[in-house]
């Protein structure tokens, strides 16, 4: 069955009083959270009724909200996220100031209301969302489409300056893929040469030494080689912060035997040099 793209801005489709977009075709549910940086949440299998995005563990809030305490730069982004797949601009890392804006952890774009108009053709369904940024001058555009009997969201996104100087951003596609596709049943497949480790990043879970280089998928500590085409136990709270480097396609898949599940990404290598894991 061929159902029709939901759009609807009334109370019915809200989720923590954010507007809620639902896309949907025989394979697959989609849920993104227009009012809120238009954040998917959900990419639905319907054949096995699983989520493959990580829904986040902890009581995440609506930015209309408010605030719980004092302001942190470093955890806002944290406060107010849903897990899922979050598009970043226009900083993908930590606090920092760009061009006399002061940004908190991943920007802005996570937390900002997107417009939506709806997308109804004879062999797919989507939306476009938009919206203008208030910290940089930033216009994004996304279109997110799904075809007809195909197992696969689309997403096409265009950022345009609307300054009347050149300003330095940085674009993070933050995909957070969650369990029960992700766990000791699952693996990694994506076709790169070379990890490399977080220089700063240094909790007490973290399996891989700081500021280090390897070649994949075996990464030789300490403790013995870590292979990255597995997946730790979530018990164990591995938090590990690496990337991989030297793509030779813009393409990843984590694949779950136990399952018979799989997830593939893939982008334009050109535009996102790395995947961080």
């Amino acid at each position: 069955m061929w159902t029709n793209v939901r759009a609807n801005r009334s109370d019915e489709y809200k989720r923590r009083g954010i507007d809620t977009v639902f896309l949907e075709n025989k394979h697959l549910r989609v849920e993104m959270l227009a009012g809120k940086g238009g954040d998917v949440t959900e990419i639905r299998d319907k054949q096995t009724d699983v989520n493959v995005l990580l829904e986040a563990p902890h009581e995440w809030r609506a930015p209309s909200a408010g605030q719980i305490g004092a302001p942190d730069d470093d955890f806002t982004f944290m406060d107010y996220c849903p897990g899922g797949w979050n598009s970043v601009l226009p900083v993908a890392g930590g606090p920092s100031t760009q061009h006399g804006a002061t940004l908190a952890l991943h920007g802005e774009s996570t937390l900002v209301p997107f417009d939506v108009v709806a997308i109804e053709e004879a062999d797919r369904v989507g939306v476009r969302l938009s919206t203008d940024l208030t910290c940089y001058p930033l216009y994004i555009e996304r279109k997110l489409t799904l075809g007809r009997g195909v197992s696969a969201l689309q997403w096409d996104e265009t950022a345009t300056n609307n300054g009347e100087v050149g300003v330095d951003y940085s674009w993070l596609q933050h995909i957070a893929l969650g369990e029960p596709l992700v766990n000791p049943a699952a693996a990694l497949d994506i076709d790169r040469e070379h990890v490399l480790t977080d220089l700063d990043h240094d909790p007490e879970t973290r399996r891989l030494p700081n500021g280090a280089e390897f070649e994949y998928p075996i990464c030789e500590t300490d403790d013995g080689g870590v292979d990255m085409r597995k997946f730790p136990p979530s018990e164990d709270h591995v938090h590990d912060l690496a990337a991989f480097a030297n793509l030779n396609e813009g393409r990843y898949t984590v694949s779950n035997s136990d399952s018979d599940l799989a997830a593939t990404v893939e982008f334009d290598a050109g535009l996102y040099e790395y995947v961080w894991y």
